[in-house]
Parts: structure tokens; sequence; C-alpha cells
């Protein structure tokens, strides 16, 4: 049997985030629209990094924002350690060990020095919360550990990885790195994830029980929609004033809100069916967006041999060991951790990463490097990651109704 988060039974998930129907399609397809549209094809739009660097982080930035609060909307399970465990493990032992071998890969294959390594592998650490999860989502009732591991995983690591690659910067002796996510580079980690995280979470209570005030009877409405929407860019902003993670800040307001303040969710839902429908439709057209662009950046890389061969070494080895080594403890059946080990789909964090990298002063052979090695990766993943959902989506026979 499929082991399933200890939530109460909900009706059915595609009801209200209704575009698993078409989640693989559109981003594969967007990608075609890019490669069509870029330097490859009809030239409408030529993005090149590093020369567009400041132009890519500001729109992948905004990408990320929407992808992140709407996540927290729909991560509804209680915050307890149970639910948490799995995508929590994920999000921590096995992205840790996962970034030391992908150092460690890239250090062997493209002889970069250890700092370039780690930068390379840094990039690379965040997983996509909205492929995931859509790629993966149950066909009926309760919300199954494997969407919920996965998307939890792509949230987490998208929104921490900031703090992280600035320090990574800094410690190559890049200047002015962070200032867009941070505010300040003598702002720590520390404070910055703390403040970020309690920002969004205490801006996110307050609008839920602002939202308490309306009728519950309805559907939802544009006000409330408003109101939705409008504390994620005020957690966003917030988190930004207090120098700290403001991607954190805004997964944080989600959560708050599709929790209604409180570790669990009452037998009523802090938020209308309507509001989640938009939030998914937000989220994946976001995501559609960003994977056009990167099909136009892919008309300027320059893939090589050792590039192949890091991408499939990040896909087909390292995923699997540090997932492994991550969950420790069975936690999963072993048809869900194999469904585990396959997906490792980057995509809005990754190329936030990248352009927030390319924006400061690497050297120019290094940067062409890093530009090739990220967008390779993150295509093959969003491919390899399609075709695994191909059959994570079968139903199966023990399926709840």
């Amino acid at each position: 049997m499929r082991r399933r988060l200890p939530v109460r039974k909900q009706a059915d998930t595609r009801a209200e985030f209704p575009l698993t129907r078409w989640s693989t399609s559109p981003v594969i397809f967007g990608i075609g629209v890019g490669l069509l549209a870029g330097p490859l094809g009809f030239k409408l739009i030529e993005p090149q990094l590093p020369e567009d660097a400041a132009l890519i982080q500001s729109v992948s930035e905004a990408v990320l924002l929407t992808c992140l609060f709407c996540a927290g909307l729909r991560l509804r399970a209680p915050l307890d350690w149970a639910p948490w465990r799995a995508p929590l493990q994920l999000a921590s032992l096995t992205t840790v060990s996962a970034a030391l071998l992908s150092a460690a890969a890239a250090y062997l294959i493209f002889g970069m020095s250890l700092l370039q390594a780690l930068l390379l592998a840094v990039i690379l650490a965040p997983t996509d919360a909205a492929l995931a999860s859509d790629a993966h989502a149950a066909a009926e009732g309760e919300q199954e550990i494997v969407p919920f591991a996965l998307a939890g995983e792509g949230a987490v690591t998208s929104a921490i990885v900031a703090p992280f690659l600035v320090l990574v910067l800094t410690r190559m002796g890049v200047t002015g790195a962070g200032a867009a996510v941070l505010g300040s580079l003598t702002v720590t980690v520390l404070w910055s994830l703390a403040g970020g995280a309690a920002a969004g979470w205490l801006i996110g209570v307050a609008a839920s029980k602002w939202l308490a005030l309306i009728d519950r009877d309805r559907e939802g409405d544009l006000l409330e929609e408003m109101i939705v929407f409008a504390t994620g860019a005020l957690a966003y902003v917030c988190a930004l004033a207090l120098r700290t993670d403001a991607l954190l800040g805004a997964l944080a307001a989600g959560l708050a809100l599709s929790h209604g303040g409180r570790r669990r969710i009452r037998r009523r839902q802090p938020l209308g069916t309507r509001v989640l429908r938009f939030a998914g439709r937000a989220e994946r057209g976001a995501t559609v967006l960003m994977m056009v662009l990167l099909g136009a950046l892919l008309g300027a890389a320059d893939f090589t041999p050792r590039t192949a061969l890091y991408a499939a070494v990040l896909l087909i080895l390292v995923r699997p060991v540090a997932v492994r080594l991550g969950l420790g403890r069975p936690v999963v059946t072993p048809p869900q951790r194999r469904t585990l080990e396959l997906f490792a789909a980057r995509g809005p964090a990754a190329l936030y990463c990248l352009a927030l990298a390319a924006g400061n002063d690497l050297p120019a052979a290094f940067a062409s490097q890093l530009r090739n090695a990220v967008l390779l990766v993150i295509v093959m993943s969003v491919i390899s990651g399609a075709a695994s959902a191909l059959t994570a989506r079968k139903p199966s026979p023990g399926a709840a109704v």
C-alpha cells in the first residue's frame, strides 16, 4: 500500500489545483517556445548571461516569489514532525549530501577549484516545488507522501538557497553579492532565515485573522483573492526591509494562510476553493514562463561532452545516493523512495541563483562553464522529471476514493 500523510481526507486534490492533467506538457512546450523565440529560432528575444543578468534575476525572482507563496498555500499538512519528516530530511540531509557530491563531481569533471565547484553545487541544490507536486499529484482524495515530500523539499530549498549562495560568493571574494536578496553582506545567515520566516509567518497569521471575518459560506471572491496575494507581496517587502530572506518570508506567509495561523487546519478550510484554484493557475503559469526564458537562454549556450557527463552524473548517481543518505531509516516504501530518487527537477530557483552569480565579476571562462552546466542540468532534470511522472501518475489499485 502507498503511504499517505496523516491529514484529514479532503476533496479531490485536482479540484483545488486542477492543472495536474496538463502539468508536464506545457513545461516542455514552454522550453520549445523559448527555443523558437530565442537565438536559435526567430530571434524575438535574445537574453544573454552575464549581460542581461539583472533582468533575468528580476524575472526569475518574481516567478520564484509566486511559486513559493503558492506552494505555501497548498502544503496544508499539520505542522508536526510526522508529516514533515520526509520533506525536511530531503531539504536538509539530502540537499547537503547532494551539494557535496555535486561539488566533488564538478571538481573532478571540470577541474574547477573547490569554491567554484561549491558555487555550482549550491546553484543546483534547490529542486522545483511546482513541477514536483504537479507531476506526482495524487489522483484521488488524501494527500500522498511522495508529492508532498517533493513539493516540501522544493519549496524549502528554493526559499533558503540565496543566503548560502551569497556566503559562497563572499568567500570567493566577489563584491556586491546579495544586495538584492539580503540587503547587506554583513547580515548573518541565521538572522536572514529566522527573521524571514518570522516576518512572513506573522504577516500570514494577521491576514488569516482578517480572512476569518469574511463569510466562510462563500466560495471566495475577488476581495479574498486580493487579500491573499497582497499578503504574499507584503511579506516579501517586509522581509526585504528587515534585511532577511524575503523568499522564505513569502513561503512562510503562504503556510500561515493555508493553516489559518495554526499548526493544524480546522474542519472549516481557511481559504476558499476559488482562491486555491487561482493560486494553482498562477503557479503553473509562472513556471511555464520561466521555461520560456530557459529555452531562449539555451540558444547562447555551448554544451560539451563534459557538461553532458556532469548533468548525467547528477541525475543518475548523485540524486539516488543523496536520497538514501538523507532519508536514513525508512520513512517511505521502496517504490516511493524510487520515485523520490528519480525526480530532481530544477526550476526558477536554479535560474535565479545563476543570474545572481553571473551578475558579479566571475572569470569569463568559469562564468561560461557555470552557465552551460546549470542550463543543461535544468533542462535534463525537467525532461527526466516529466518522464518519471508518466509512470508515477498511474493510479494504484488501492487508491482512496
